[in-house]
């Protein structure tokens, strides 16, 4: 979470556990007549620094016709940090360090000729040893509006990402109490309470970032307040809720992710319906199962919450669904019809993952941030979750997040039908804070610890009394560690949502952050 009164943009970046080598940016004379076609090569190295912040050293490899050129001199410009000099190393490659004063991004641009390359290095407050020079996905993944929720599939080649136009602090304006210049949760006293983080929209929902973004609640680059599924007119909203949709995008030669493409429900042009937390297997015939975490509003879904069948049964809440989808295309998962709350249409062909319908140790809330264990030979053995919306005995109704990751090990049967055994996972992991987002890798758990990204190694096997075994995980360690304050602006104050891919024999994490870009006077 972003602490409240600031006012920060959520994007996706990735780092890798070698240096970062990025090949794009070539360019030709504009000449009919000439044939020389220059180029840039640009890869990126942390420098570990156990006094301060990182620097990182760049290394540009200027090419001519292909072939690196020596006794050149590339031009460089530098949004944020100190250069050092450029040295040429004889062999067509140019290193030069960045210094940094502050965490943050630190965007570059590496030029010669007419070729020329732009990048974004991060600085964060510590990176573990392990891994190299983060750095934010370029191509078409990240606006000026919201970004969140990325999931890589195990091959590396799409990344998915929860995104909106709008401001993700105006949540927080939304929330801050009117007497501290916010709307005290609700639109009840005035009807309305504006605020430009909660009616202006500084995002894209176009192509070609975001093609066919439902746009039903958009007016130009102002937000309506309203909502057709739900049956609220312009201006007339009681809750602040998010226009969002997850966009897929498929990695090019260069590292960069173009090709967007969504996977969403069909809620009348609205775009709140959504599912989160996306996880992946990839199959023989090209397609790829989903899973997700949605709270569909169906009364069908009721479950025994307290184990005891004379009690009324109660709405199960956020769920889990699956369905097999083809990468690259447009996916409907499901459409809703006019309600309050929104009724399933007819068509909805994701399916939910039957935990059980007894308790909190069954499907009764606990199921955020689905993460699925796909063993070599696409058994899925696991699904690791966290209890964000789970709510409470007392108060079904309530999202608070209890702070504990747990895992589902199928013990008969196969996914999705089979039968599961719920495991909260032991002290060592669910201690310290609130763990979320959990990645499992088969030899350590990656999750997010109050907006820090955290590693445990693990050494037992894939069953459930393995895993409840506190002796068999090592304590935490923060592998990316985010800033605090206001100010400077630009500081990464936020990291989160861990996701991994083995991508040509090199492990990549990618992951969410977060930088202040202002700070509201009035709150």
């Amino acid at each position: 979470m972003i602490h409240r009164n600031h006012f920060a943009r959520a994007l996706i970046a990735i780092i890798l556990t070698t240096p970062l080598l990025i090949s794009c940016g070539s360019g030709g004379s504009s000449t009919p007549f000439a044939t020389t076609v220059w180029s840039i090569e640009l890869g990126f190295d942390r420098i570990d620094n156990a006094a301060g912040l990182d620097p990182f050293s760049v290394t540009a490899t200027v090419l001519k016709d292909g072939t690196p050129t020596a006794g050149v001199l590339p031009q460089v410009s530098l949004s944020r940090g100190v250069r050092g000099a450029i040295v040429d190393q004889g062999d067509g490659r140019y290193i030069f360090t960045v210094t940094p004063d502050q965490t943050g991004e630190h965007e570059l641009t590496v030029s010669f000729k007419n070729a020329s390359v732009t990048r974004t290095p991060l600085v964060l407050k510590s990176v573990h040893p392990d891994w190299g020079q983060p750095l934010s996905v370029p191509g078409l993944v990240n606006t000026e509006g919201y970004e969140d929720g990325a999931t890589i599939t195990p091959d590396g080649q799409y990344l998915f990402v929860q995104t909106g136009p709008q401001y993700f602090s105006g949540l927080f304006v939304f929330l801050e109490s009117r007497s501290n210049g916010g709307c005290g949760g609700d639109r009840l006293i005035p009807s309305i309470c504006n605020h430009a983080w909660l009616d202006t929209l500084p995002g894209t929902y176009v192509a070609p970032e975001r093609p066919g973004f439902f746009d039903g609640r958009f007016n130009g680059s102002s937000f309506l307040h309203n909502s057709n599924a739900w049956g609220i007119n312009i201006n007339a909203a009681r809750n602040f809720a998010f226009a969002t949709m997850f966009y897929g995008f498929k990695k090019q030669p260069d590292g960069r992710f173009t090709e967007p493409f969504y996977v969403a429900f069909d809620d009348l042009n609205d775009a709140i319906a959504n599912p989160y937390g996306m996880s992946f297997r990839m199959n023989a015939n090209g397609s790829a199962t989903m899973v997700f975490a949605h709270d569909d509003g169906d009364a069908s879904g009721s479950v025994d919450q307290d184990n005891n069948i004379t009690t009324a049964p109660v709405d199960s809440r956020f769920d889990l669904y699956t369905i097999d989808i083809t990468l690259g295309q447009n996916t409907d998962l499901g459409q809703y019809t006019v309600g309050q709350p929104p009724v399933r249409g007819a068509f909805f062909p994701s399916t939910m993952v039957d935990l059980g319908a007894s308790g909190t140790s069954g499907n009764y809330g606990t199921q955020g941030n689905p993460h699925l264990y796909v063993l070599p030979d696409g058994t899925i053995s696991s699904i690791w979750t966290d209890d964000e919306h789970d709510g409470n005995d007392a108060d079904p109704g309530n999202d608070d997040d209890l702070g504990d990751l747990s895992v589902y090990t199928l013990t008969t049967g196969s996914f999705p039908d089979g039968n599961w055994s719920k495991t909260i996972l032991p002290a060592t992991i669910n201690s310290g804070g609130d763990q979320i987002q959990p990645f499992f890798t088969g030899t350590g758990l990656f999750f997010t610890q109050d907006t820090d990204i955290l590693y445990s190694g693990y050494a037992g096997i894939d069953t459930a009394a393995a895993y409840a075994d506190d002796t068999n995980w090592s304590p935490p360690v923060i592998i990316l560690e985010k800033d605090v304050g206001d100010a400077p602006l630009g500081k990464i104050i936020a990291i989160g949502e861990p996701t991994i891919a083995d991508d040509n024999g090199q492990q990549v994490l990618y992951f969410i952050y977060g930088y202040v870009r202002a700070v509201d006077p009035i709150t």
